[in-house]
């Protein structure tokens, strides 16, 4: 049996003659007037909606991809200012990057039983003001390093100088450690981001100042 109101989709394919046919039909059907068909518009934002929704796993992508182009420009960056700043300025960096990862993989790593292996070379390494910050550091930290049994290793994975002026660096490195404890006895890998600050001193690049990110 016909409905008394046809319903029809905007965008469907109608036929002007079927229309009539129709109205006709349910006009001798029930002896009244027949009513015109209502045209219903469909939203665009139904046909749309899911086209424009972007799942959690491409915002994540993109951040990920950010930062390692963020990365690869940044050391990229300063390979070719290496390259191109003449014998003087690459001599100065190399120098600088020396310092600065022999004096990160010394400071991040440590054995309970000698706390005092590394001590030495890394005073040497340090201006006199930043040499008594780091022995402080060590004598507060000596005790709960021993009862804690703590064992770690590390290593520089990448490295690059972010600026020389005059007699003043900083060198940014990416540390990888690897720590055991009575907690941790099998080990635990802890990334690190180091910023050092270095001054030279007498023809010598000395560290400064530390910041660990």
């Amino acid at each position: 049996m016909a409905s008394d109101t046809d319903v029809m989709e905007v965008g469907a394919d109608v036929d002007p003659e079927q229309l009539d046919v129709e109205t006709a039909e349910a006009e001798t059907a029930s002896g009244a007037a027949p009513e015109r068909p209502v045209a219903r518009k469909v939203s665009p934002l139904r046909r749309t909606a899911t086209v424009r929704r972007r799942p959690p796993a491409i915002a994540v992508l993109s951040a990920l991809l950010a930062a390692f182009v963020a990365m690869t420009v940044f050391f990229g960056y300063h390979y070719f200012a290496d390259s191109a700043g003449g014998d003087s300025a690459t001599g100065d960096r190399q120098q600088v990057l020396d310092v600065a990862n022999d004096y990160a993989t010394k400071l991040a790593s440590f054995d309970y039983r000698d706390l005092n292996k590394n001590r030495d070379a890394i005073t040497a390494m340090s201006t006199q003001g930043f040499a008594q910050k780091y022995d402080e550091m060590v004598k507060a930290l000596t005790e709960i390093v021993s009862n804690g049994q703590g064992v770690a290793t590390a290593k520089v994975a990448k490295s690059a100088v972010a600026s020389i002026d005059g007699d003043k660096a900083t060198a940014i490195l990416f540390v990888d450690q690897k720590a055991t404890n009575v907690v941790a006895p099998n080990g635990k890998d802890q990334p690190y981001r180091m910023v050092l600050t270095m001054k030279r001193d007498d023809g010598k690049w000395l560290v400064d100042d530390v910041q660990t990110v």
